[in-house]
């Protein structure tokens, strides 16, 4: 017969109110700043992995209060249209997204062979990305 440990159980119920407890306060910041007529980007920050924010002309993490370059907000709108009318930039967020997400892998992996893998996928994406601006200078 397994025996029940109070202790043991108590400590895990502590430690998983404590992580969602951190998953509440994020929540909260988050849902006050779009109340505030903040916009939720398709980014992730490097730093905490939480959604990046963009308000006043400026991106930034709301919980580890990283900032993202400013130029990069400039350049999504340019590319968002074109003369023949592309809107290219849900598709091109994600892609970037994903070599961002690829390149925190590679980080972490020992695996040459992913490690391979992984940067054929960003080369591949790099492709896609150029051949996006090529579609929108024409």
């Amino acid at each position: 017969m397994v025996e029940f440990d109070r202790e043991v159980e108590k400590e895990k119920l502590r430690v998983q109110f404590e992580k969602e407890s951190k998953s509440r306060e994020s929540a909260k910041i988050m849902s006050t700043l779009l109340l505030k007529g903040a916009t939720m980007t398709m980014k992730h920050c490097r730093k905490c992995g939480n959604p990046v924010f963009r308000q006043d002309e400026r991106e930034f993490c709301p919980i580890c209060k990283e900032e993202t370059n400013t130029e990069k907000i400039v350049q999504k709108d340019v590319i968002s249209g074109g003369e023949n009318g592309l809107n290219l930039e849900g598709p091109r967020i994600a892609i970037e997204n994903k070599i961002a997400n690829l390149t925190q892998q590679i980080e972490k992996e020992e695996d040459i062979e992913k490690i391979a893998e992984y940067l054929n996928v960003i080369k591949k994406a790099a492709e896609t990305l150029n051949a996006m601006d090529e579609l929108i200078k024409k």
